[in-house]
């Protein structure tokens, strides 16, 4: 018998937008976290330092996301309320559903959750990556979520 749990909602649509957003959060977090290990400006030490320095990261042109750990569960906690601040701060209560038939709508073709939710976390964050860099434009508002290496634990990043 599978012991495995899936734990998620009944909407497939929902469950990889979260998964989407919530990997945002967590690498970006996780590049910060690596990438202060190689400064000096700041209160680690040089064990703290040499820790970082031997955690999985891309070389020149490779994606961070083929090296952080499993995202933790309070990454999705922040999708989460990524989800909710969406449905709030848009016009009419359009939630996430009404904007991905906006997004769908305006490009003609079936929006792809994860990447929806991975954008729109990006954008959250204030990164500069935006839905807009790839999909044509429509009506939508995007909160601002508080996102650094200080959201998650030292262990969440070490993968223990």
């Amino acid at each position: 018998m599978n012991m495995t749990q899936h734990i998620g909602s009944d909407s497939d649509f929902r469950d990889s937008f979260l998964e989407g957003a919530a990997r945002a959060f967590f690498v970006t977090a996780y590049a910060d976290y690596v990438e202060e290990g190689n400064s000096t400006d700041n209160d680690l030490d040089e064990v703290e330092r040499n820790e970082r320095a031997n955690l999985s990261r891309p070389g020149p042109g490779g994606d961070w996301y083929d090296h952080a750990p499993t995202t933790p569960p309070n990454a999705y906690a922040l999708a989460g309320e990524l989800w909710a601040q969406l449905g709030a701060l848009n016009p009419g209560g359009a939630g996430v559903y009404t904007l991905a038939a906006r997004a769908t709508e305006a490009d003609g073709e079936e929006c792809d959750p994860e990447e929806f939710g991975r954008d729109l976390a990006m954008q959250a964050m204030g990164h500069g990556v935006s839905w807009f860099d790839d999909h044509e434009k429509f009506e939508i508002k995007i909160p601002h979520v508080d996102v650094s290496m200080c959201s998650f634990s030292d262990e969440a990043y070490k993968g223990e």
